[in-house]
């Protein structure tokens, strides 16, 4: 075949020495075409990349062009690869056009035909009339405006496609600069192309039947025909047999049926690819510095997809410095594909999926699983590729299976883990990590638990199997470091069983099992825990997975310890069976910090919460007030204050019918919002959570708590200035509520009474007939 190929020419140098012809059995030219999404951005980047070459000098290879030759007429037919070349066409015309030098080549006119349909040829022959013009608005209007144009022409999606993709080269032409002519017709042009040569007088129908699975070749097969020409030809063999019929098997759906092997052949080469140049990214004698090998995992996104600009071979040749490793390891894998995929079986997390497949079938695997393939890699060589050792694996298999589950891995810090899994020396893990073998890359704290747990193993073997039940059950995901941890956090395996058994109780692959999370028993149990003021504070108070996960695990959290080791008894009715433990809090919040969690174990407000969004715990105004808020919340009325006197009074007047409130949590002594709207005998009142007063210089107001409002809580009800007083400004009708109201709602409704009677001189007076009109004074004076 490398004799039949015709390597890095330019679009110039062959229409200069041959008619360029696109077939009439050839499909309509689709890189025009539109969808708003996938199409538009290929389109963009292959147009990107165009001019990238012309302006920079960067290489652009698109790839390889099939087509004959006939010499009498030379003429080359492309049998394929013509949706690359029509746009390459459009380019050169583009900027020649644009820089108005059309008349410079006529070659382009003359040889460049596209023969599909006869509006196709004529709309290309029209192409070559349009003159430039100042007036010109721009190219598309320059065209469908000529007197020669047709609008019926637009209903050949040829057509149609030049048309869209013209309007692309036209955005992205870089203005201002002009020039580029003279870079881009010339045979030292950076956009290049390989030609196979097919045999002499051979058309396309030739080449559908010598093509078995009669369609163009992918890029799988571009690839390999230069992979073959670079290094050696013995790869061809294993190329067409026993990597085929892997890759075949990798093809194969559910239902047993084959498809084309060409696309996980591809994705297993770039991933491939990727992982080895991740690996060398921080060399000192890397080039590669700006991280363009993320192209490769980008490139699997395009499929067996031929008429896009596919990634030039030479960037592969970074990866492929060490060939007989590629070799070696493809063969291995291909060899030990089913015992590797068995044993993960048996380790594999219930909600997990089977790596390799997903770097090989899938077209967009996550960080995690390439992780666990390039672990697999470093397996490989550290073994010298010799056939799988089923147990040795298995521990090895575990180990990175629990690093890579509770670490976060991502292309920012990929290439970093790949170099410390190949830092390795020691294919025995438990080995290595017994004797300080160093992870830094990973979760340090997933880290020290493998080590212990490595040790455990090492000195106690009959303890593996019972690690590993605990390591796949549930969410835990191979974290279980809280089984063998004591409230102090250090390592204490006596109470391991004990925990063990309580922790299946307590949870399942949901999160918390359905009886300890009614009434948020377990949730509760572990707050009421808490002795310390500050481990309130960090974490959601919900249910979920990821909050239990995080206490679990948490350094922070080791009352985790109390709850493990005591049965917590599930009860139907739970609320009021605790009694706040704290025992070290902020000074001077001592009886507030308490309340706090007295209302977190005792009320129901964590189930209202968890039941809707997680939940947090924040504070306002100097520590005074505490909330409960969605993490996601907004808007002031999602938000829970909890541990105030308010819920007291307020829930209290309501249960007796005495004000009437909607912010009011259903079922509870609660309410929505920093400040509380209520109604009082027809009149309407505000609770602030921290009075906002208008007059910021009178330091007695902001001592008060309950304002007096106008019709729908408009505006504060206002009077003019008390006599005796300094200050020349209307005063509200509000009031401070005192502690002697918490336990007693009536002196708060007779105060709400007094406010009503000093700003409506109309109202009843009889409701405040037990009130001397002295105190009424003195509370608005207050």
């Amino acid at each position: 075949m490398g004799n039949n190929i015709k390597s890095n020419t330019t679009f110039w140098t062959e229409i200069n020495n041959y008619k360029i012809q696109v077939p009439n059995y050839q499909r309509d030219y689709a890189q025009g075409r539109t969808d708003g999404g996938r199409i538009d951005n290929i389109r963009n980047v292959f147009v990107k990349e165009l001019y990238q070459a012309i302006k920079e000098d960067k290489q652009c290879h698109l790839g390889l062009v099939f087509g004959s030759y006939d010499e009498n007429s030379k003429t080359f037919i492309a049998v394929d690869g013509q949706q690359r070349l029509t746009t390459v066409f459009l380019l050169h015309w583009y900027v020649a056009w644009r820089e108005n030098k059309l008349t410079d080549y006529q070659k382009l006119s003359t040889n460049f035909s596209w023969d599909t349909r006869s509006f196709s040829s004529q709309f290309v022959e029209l192409l070559f009339k349009i003159n430039q013009s100042d007036n010109v608005i721009n190219v598309i209007n320059a065209i469908t405006t000529n007197s020669d144009y047709f609008s019926i022409w637009e209903n050949d999606p040829t057509v149609k496609g030049i048309l869209t993709m013209l309007k692309e080269i036209e955005n992205q032409y870089p203005k201002g600069e002009g020039g580029l002519c003279q870079k881009l017709f010339s045979d030292d042009c950076k956009i290049r192309y390989d030609i196979l040569k097919l045999e002499k007088n051979s058309d396309g129908k030739t080449y559908l039947k010598m093509n078995s699975r009669g369609r163009s070749l992918t890029t799988f097969e571009l690839f390999k025909s230069k992979f073959i020409d670079e290094y050696k030809p013995s790869f061809a063999k294993k190329f067409d047999d026993e990597w085929l019929n892997f890759m075949l098997n990798m093809s194969k759906d559910n239902n047993g049926y084959f498809a084309d092997p060409d696309i996980p052949y591809m994705n297993f080469i770039n991933e491939y690819t990727y992982m080895i140049l991740s690996l060398h990214s921080n060399d000192d004698s890397n080039d590669n510095s700006d991280e363009g090998y993320k192209l490769f995992i980008d490139a699997k996104m395009k499929g067996n997809l031929m008429d896009v600009p596919f990634i030039s071979f030479d960037e592969y040749k970074h990866a492929f410095e060490n060939i007989n490793s590629f070799e070696e390891f493809f063969d291995w894998i291909c060899k030990n594909y089913e015992i590797i995929k068995g044993n993960d079986g048996e380790l594999r997390f219930h909600d997990s999926k089977f790596f390799a497949d997903e770097i090989i079938k899938s077209s967009n695997p996550n960080f995690s699983h390439r992780a666990k393939m390039f672990s697999l890699f470093k397996y490989a060589e550290l073994t010298e590729y010799a056939d799988v050792d089923k147990e040795l694996y298995k521990r090895w298999n575990r180990v990175f299976r629990n690093l890579v589950a509770n670490s976060e891995i991502h292309g920012n810090n990929f290439s970093k883990t790949c170099e410390t899994i190949n830092k390795i020396e020691n294919v025995d893990i438990y080995s290595y990590l017994y004797k300080g073998g160093i992870l830094d890359t990973f979760d340090k704290g997933q880290v020290a638990e493998e080590i212990e747990k490595a040790k455990k193993i090492i000195e106690h073997p009959s303890w593996e199997s019972k690690i590993i039940e605990a390591e796949k059950y549930a969410f835990f995901k191979g974290a279980i470091r809280f089984l063998f941890q004591n409230a102090d956090g250090d390592v204490d395996w006596d109470n391991f069983d004990t925990k063990w058994e309580n922790a299946k109780k307590y949870f399942d692959n949901d999160g918390i099992q359905k009886d300890y999370k009614t009434n948020c028993i377990l949730l509760r149990t572990f707050i009421s825990k808490f002795k310390n003021w500050e481990d309130f504070w960090g974490f959601n108070y919900d249910n979920q997975i990821p909050t239990w996960k995080y206490l679990l695990t948490s350094e922070r959290y080791l009352p985790i310890n109390e709850i493990l080791i005591t049965d917590v008894e599930p009860k139907n009715n739970a609320l009021n069976t605790f009694d706040a433990s704290l025992k070290n809090y902020d000074d001077g919040y001592k009886e507030l910090q308490k309340n706090v969690q007295n209302d977190l174990v005792k009320t129901n407000i964590i189930e209202v919460f968890s039941s809707e969004n997680h939940a947090k715990l924040n504070w306002r105004y100097d520590k005074s007030k505490y909330c409960l808020y969605p993490t996601n919340a907004k808007s002031p009325q999602k938000i829970c204050v909890i541990a105030d006197k308010r819920n007291t009074i307020l829930a209290c007047c309501i249960n007796e019918n005495k004000i009437e409130c909607k912010q009011q949590i259903e079922g509870s002594v609660f309410f929505w919002g920093w400040d509380i709207d209520f109604q009082y005998n027809g009149y309407f009142f505000r609770w602030l959570v921290y009075p906002r007063a208008k007059n910021p210089d009178n330091e007695d107001r902001k001592e008060l708590d309950v304002y007096l409002m106008g019709d729908n809580w408009k505006d504060y009800k206002t009077h003019d200035p008390i006599k005796g007083t300094d200050t020349e400004k209307a005063t509200h009708f509000c009031f401070s509520v005192t502690k002697e109201m918490e336990q007693n709602a009536n002196l708060f409704t007779k105060q709400l009474d007094c406010l009503i009677i000093q700003a409506y001189p109309d109202a009843d007076k009889s409701v405040c007939e037990e009130c001397k009109e002295k105190d009424c004074a003195q509370n608005l004076e207050k």
